[in-house]
C-alpha cells in the first residue's frame, strides 16, 4: 500500500515538474520575396523546410509580388521591416545606399565570416561587396547552355550529337533548320536570340559597369558586338516576320506552351531549370540535347555566367529586431551548416550548390536526383568553370530595364545598335549619379 501511494505522489510530482518547467516560444521571422505563380509554393516549402530543421526559429514567407523597393522602403519608414528580403531585381545595392540592411560579414563576426568564405563559392559573396562590406548573399547562381530538339537535327541533315559551338556554327545551324509555312511566314525557327543583352553581351565576354558601378557597356565593343549579332537576325530573317512569329508564342514558363516543349524552336540558351520544365511538360518522345556550353564567339566566354548583385540577394533589413535568427535562415538558404537540406533545395528549384568542393552532389538524395536527370551533368560542369562576370552597381534593376530597352530599339531596327547603347548608357548615368549624390 505504501508503495503505490509513493508511486502515486512521485508522479504527481513529475507532472508538476513538467508543469512548471517554462515552455521557449520561437522566434518568428517574417520572410518577403518575390516568386509569383509555382514558385511561390516552392519559397513556401523552403520556409517549412527550415522550420523543420530546428526548434528555436519559425520563419513566414511572404510573397510581394510588385512594387517591392517602395514596399520595403514605407515599411522602413513606418518602423515595420520584415526580417529577411530575398531581392529578383530590385537592387539590393540600392538599399545598401540608403542605410537599409545590415552588412552580413559584420553579422556573423570575424571568425565565422572567415569559415563562410573558405566554404562558399566566393561569387555569392563577392556579387555583394560594397563599400567595404557584404550586404547580401546570392542564394542560386544560374547557369546556361544551348537546348537543341535531337529529331529537328536529323530531320536537316545535322548530327543530332554534335551541337554548334560557336557563335558561326550556332548561325549556320539556325538557318538550317528554319522552315516556313505556305505563305513564306516562319513556321519554326531555328533559333535567334530572344534572350536579353545582359546575357549574350556576357557570352561575347563584355563588362557592363567599372569598378564603382558606373555604366559603361556603350564603350565595350564586344557589348556593341553582342547587340550587332542580335541585329542581324531582324534583317537575315526579316524583323516583321519574326515580330508575327513571336506574337504568337507563350513564354518559357508556360509548360507544355513553351515554345521548345511545343517545338516551334529547334535551339534555345535556357538555364538548368529547364530539364525539369521538361520532364514535366515534354511528351514521351520529345528527344532533346544540351550542349556543353552556349556557343560564343572568339574572344568571348565559354561557359560564361552573369551573376548581379540584384538578383535573388538575401538580405537583412536594418529595422529588424531578429537579425540572428534572419542569418540563420539566410545561412540554411544557401546550404552552410545544412546540407541535407540544400540537396532538397536544389530538387525543388534545380538551384546550383555553392560549396566550394561542392559536396552536395555527394549528398544520397542528390545522387539519385542525378540518376534521375544525368542533363544536370552539363551545367555541374560550367558553374565548375567558375567563368562568371560580376555586375555591382546600385542602380543595375535600372540598367537592366535600359539594357533591355536598347536590345529592342536595336533589334526592331528603330535605331542602330551604338545609338541604343548610348542613349541607354546616358540615362542610366543620370540615375547613378542622382542615386550616389
Amino acid at each position: 500500500m505504501l508503495k503505490k501511494r509513493l508511486g502515486v505522489i512521485l508522479t504527481m510530482l513529475l507532472v508538476a515538474l513538467l508543469l512548471a518547467t517554462p515552455t521557449f516560444a520561437k522566434t518568428k521571422i517574417t520572410y518577403w520575396h518575390q516568386w509569383t505563380g509555382q514558385w511561390s509554393k516552392v519559397l513556401e516549402d523552403i520556409a517549412n523546410l527550415f522550420n523543420e530543421s530546428q526548434d528555436e526559429i519559425e520563419v513566414k514567407a511572404v510573397v510581394i509580388p510588385e512594387n517591392f523597393r517602395e514596399r520595403l522602403m514605407s515599411a522602413a519608414a513606418v518602423g515595420d521591416m520584415p526580417d529577411v528580403v530575398s531581392l529578383t531585381g530590385d537592387g539590393n545595392l540600392y538599399m545598401a545606399e540608403r542605410g537599409l540592411f545590415q552588412p552580413i560579414d559584420k553579422l556573423m563576426g570575424e571568425n565565422e565570416w572567415k569559415q563562410f568564405q573558405e566554404w562558399a563559392l566566393p561569387v555569392v559573396w563577392e556579387v555583394n561587396n560594397w563599400k567595404g562590406h557584404v550586404w547580401a548573399l546570392t542564394p542560386y547562381i544560374d547557369c546556361c547552355s544551348l537546348y537543341y530538339n535531337k529529331a529537328h537535327f536529323t530531320e536537316a541533315g545535322l548530327d543530332p550529337e554534335a551541337p554548334p559551338a560557336t557563335i558561326t556554327e550556332l548561325d549556320a545551324f539556325a538557318e538550317k533548320l528554319t522552315r516556313y509555312d505556305a505563305r513564306g511566314n516562319i513556321d519554326i525557327i531555328g533559333f535567334y536570340p530572344s534572350w536579353g543583352l545582359d546575357y549574350w553581351g556576357t557570352v561575347f565576354g563584355g563588362e557592363f559597369v567599372d569598378e564603382d558601378g558606373a555604366p559603361t557597356f556603350n564603350k565595350d565593343p564586344r557589348i556593341l558586338a553582342a547587340l550587332e549579332w542580335i541585329t542581324s537576325y531582324s534583317h537575315k530573317y526579316d524583323v516583321n516576320k519574326i515580330v508575327a512569329f513571336e506574337s504568337g508564342l507563350s513564354e518559357e514558363r508556360a509548360g507544355a506552351l513553351d515554345p521548345f516543349i511545343s517545338e516551334k524552336k529547334s535551339m534555345e540558351q535556357q538555364g538548368q531549370w529547364v530539364i525539369i520544365n521538361l520532364a514535366n511538360y515534354a511528351a514521351e518522345d520529345f528527344s532533346y540535347g544540351i550542349a556543353p556550353f552556349t556557343p560564343y564567339p572568339e574572344g568571348g566566354k565559354q561557359g560564361g555566367v552573369l551573376v548581379r548583385s540584384a538578383y535573388g540577394a538575401l538580405a537583412i533589413p536594418s529595422g529588424t529586431k531578429n537579425a540572428d535568427a534572419a542569418l540563420e535562415f539566410i545561412k540554411f538558404w544557401v546550404g552552410y551548416g545544412y546540407p541535407a537540406q540544400r540537396a532538397k533545395i536544389f530538387e525543388w528549384g534545380a538551384w546550383m550548390p555553392l560549396d566550394r568542393e561542392q559536396k552536395i552532389w555527394e549528398e544520397a538524395t542528390t545522387i539519385q536526383y542525378l540518376n534521375m536527370f544525368p542533363q544536370f551533368e552539363v551545367f555541374r560542369n560550367i558553374l565548375t568553370m567558375q567563368n562568371w562576370t560580376v555586375m555591382q552597381t546600385p542602380v543595375d534593376s535600372f540598367l537592366f530595364n535600359r539594357v533591355s530597352a536598347a536590345r529592342d530599339y536595336a533589334r526592331l531596327l528603330e535605331k542602330s545598335p551604338q545609338e541604343a547603347l548610348d542613349e541607354a548608357a546616358n540615362e542610366v548615368m543620370k540615375e547613378y549619379n542622382r542615386i550616389r549624390k
